[in-house]
């Protein structure tokens, strides 16, 4: 597997772009042909360390700052370290005056690192944010997210020019900071204008490659995140563990030196191998992890990673079966190339290790209670399934993830049943969980039922216009994105269909008569919505005044209109915005001549979660885009989350 991001670039986008320019930003120092050595991790407050200089790069973070206030007073006390410090994505206030009153900001070098845009692959970029994000908003009030999403959304059209078409949908936020900021934009454009210092701006055009740009506030969507992913990629997050594209496994694992028996457990047949006494002899040695990175460089992967892991079984026992045939090939191998293509056809360890925990009968209890809660059967089973879990002191989050989930899905808990299950938590896990359940309750995630039914709640409504529940999916060969979650169509790429009007036949029951403009719920803007009236700037415009209007409708279809039921629904303000540039005559001569020779290049629509995504949605995306002839989707996302990690920074713990 290659981590170097050659499998970047092959998309008329080509996101190899947003990698060369972090690339160049990042300082030069740290090139190892001048003079890094050593890498280390920033974990605690102590670091023993021979380097005459030591660079950080961190995130604005408090725990950061005592960190390095320590390992400077301590450098301090030895010998002499020259310190610096770059802040990704810029420094804050708070930090340098944690900094000043520790005493060490005259010891170290302050500077900023804007690495705006992690690409993953040539379908997906990341901010790569805390997990926390969501919570920091909604719990907090933290805007900060929101911010640095607008700067990095800048970046994005600097690069490639302006976002024609801005759709979206999100919850209440604060507009001052963003309208602040795009008038400080204006000003540092103007002066920018005057030198070539800078790389060129497009924020004066009209971007050639995107022709839409979608926001999905994950405040819209918090069902989704919480139920579990079942594709092989999003099983290998939920079961593993997926941090930053890598996954740190056993190094035995993957390690096709192991001894093997000719099948095993699970009907994989693997090849025995050569190297079986030295492998058994290194058995009672301890246990070593390693990562290893997961991108599409992986051929194997690449194939498995959006499948539903129903089928995943299947496929890897055909790809054994030719390898077992095939094996005698390592024989063959001359160059260190050929040598490593065999044996990375060999790892199947991970699926081995995902199968191991899909068979159990808790994960296969989990995953009932989940489908029958979305599914909207509200029976007893689920109830005393998650009561069992509590008895067994199961993890809280296990726990709390099924709670939330049917709080959504129906409405709320039965009073009743909501103070049965505070008592139970807070007697078995602690009283301090009582905090958990506040801030659980205050972000909507928890809460007593209002109606007498659970058939009359938001989501429920939303199941049934939205067809959520797709019963007669077939994993094997899905025709619906339900497929992700068998049976269970993701909230938030069922949004995205209708923003794109890809919805089929009865699977959005809307009144006639749509609403010309949308409006939407929610008093004070949304999110979503500040977000982009900060990106649009003084080109956007809620009117159809954009060039050839008409043609360009055609092409990107009606976008809200046909979908106001559904928006009134669901929590914040949608909002259609459409960019213009006013260009000379000349420009729009070249532009109809090379749109009359065909000229243009292919179209993409940018799908941006804010707050973060799974990767069973992104896997939803690659679907619509596998079905839309003529068109790629690229996911943008503050961060990959899944339901531990969504629910983990909300509990309360004993340190806090």
């Amino acid at each position: 597997m290659s981590s170097t991001g050659t499998h970047l670039g092959n998309t008329p986008l080509n996101l190899a772009k947003l990698r060369e320019l972090s690339r160049r930003e990042l300082p030069e120092i740290l090139d190892k042909d001048h003079g890094v050595e050593k890498i280390y991790h920033l974990e605690s407050d102590t670091l023993e360390t021979d380097c005459p200089g030591l660079i950080y790069i961190c995130r604005p973070k408090l725990k950061y700052m005592r960190y390095i206030a320590n390992h400077i007073k301590h450098f301090s006390k030895t010998t002499k370290v020259d310190c610096w410090l770059f802040f990704v994505p810029e420094r804050t206030m708070i930090c340098e005056r944690v900094l000043e009153e520790e005493g060490v900001k005259g010891d170290i070098t302050i500077g900023d690192y804007a690495m705006d845009w992690i690409p993953c692959e040539d379908d997906l970029i990341s901010m790569e944010l805390d997990p926390s994000t969501w919570k920091e908003i909604y719990l907090d009030g933290d805007q900060t997210s929101i911010y640095y999403a607008a700067k990095s959304l800048m970046r994005l059209q600097s690069i490639y020019g302006l976002f024609p078409r801005i759709m979206g949908k999100g919850d209440a936020a604060k507009v001052n900071m963003l309208l602040r900021m795009r008038r400080e934009q204006s000003v540092t454009d103007e002066v920018l204008s005057t030198t070539s210092a800078k790389t060129p701006s497009l924020l004066n055009c009209i971007s050639n490659h995107i022709d839409q740009f979608i926001i999905i506030d994950r405040n819209v969507d918090l069902v989704t995140p919480l139920c579990t992913e079942l594709t092989y990629e999003g099983l290998i997050d939920e079961t593993i563990g997926i941090k930053h594209c890598f996954v740190e496994l056993d190094a035995s694992l993957v390690n096709p030196a192991q001894p093997a028996a000719a099948s095993n457990n699970k009907g994989i047949p693997m090849p025995s191998t050569p190297t079986t006494t030295a492998a058994n002899n290194t058995t009672s040695s301890p246990t070593k992890k390693k990562k290893y990175v997961l991108n599409s460089s992986d051929k194997l992967f690449s194939q498995l990673r959006d499948q539903n892991f129903a089928v995943v079984g299947g496929m890897l026992n055909k790809i054994a079966k030719r390898i077992n045939e095939n094996y005698e090939e390592r024989h063959h191998a001359k160059t260190v190339a050929q040598i490593r293509d065999f044996v990375g056809r060999l790892d199947t360890g991970i699926a081995e290790e995902i199968i191991g925990h899909t068979v159990t009968d808790e994960f296969n209890k989990v995953l009932e209670v989940q489908q029958n809660v979305v599914a909207g059967i509200d029976g007893n089973k689920e109830p005393e399934y998650i009561e069992e879990m509590i008895d067994k002191q199961k993890p809280l989050v296990q726990v709390l993830r099924l709670l939330c989930l049917m709080s959504l899905a129906q409405g709320g808990l039965k009073p009743k049943l909501f103070d049965h299950f505070e008592r139970e938590i807070v007697q078995a896990y602690g009283y301090e969980h009582i905090e958990t359940l506040h801030r659980l309750e205050k972000l909507g995630l928890w809460q007593k039922r209002t109606n007498s039914a659970a058939s009359k709640s938001t989501f429920a409504q939303c199941r049934r216009l939205l067809r959520l529940i797709v019963d007669d999916v077939d994993e094997f060969h899905p025709n619906d994105i339900s497929y992700v979650y068998s049976g269970y169509a993701p909230l938030s790429i069922r949004l995205v269909q209708c923003a794109m009007q890809k919805l089929g036949q009865g699977s959005i029951q809307s009144t006639a008569g749509g609403i010309g403009g949308i409006g939407g719920g929610g008093g004070g803007g949304g999110s979503a919505a500040s977000l982009f009236s900060y990106v649009g700037g003084h080109h956007g415009s809620h009117s159809n005044t954009s060039l050839n209007n008409q043609e360009k409708n055609k092409q990107q279809g009606t976008g809200w209109r046909g979908s106001e039921d559904i928006l009134k629904l669901l929590p914040g303000q949608a909002f259609d915005i459409k960019q213009t540039v006013e260009y000379g005559a000349e420009t729009n001569a070249a532009m109809a001549r090379a749109k009359r020779h065909g000229l243009q290049h292919g179209k993409t629509t940018i799908i941006f979660f804010l707050g973060g995504c799974t990767h069973t949605e992104v896997s939803a995306v690659r679907f619509l885009a596998q079905h839309d002839e003529g068109r790629d989707y690229l996911v943008a996302t503050t961060q990959i989350i899944n339901g531990n990690s969504f629910l983990a920074p909300i509990i309360q713990t004993r340190q806090e």
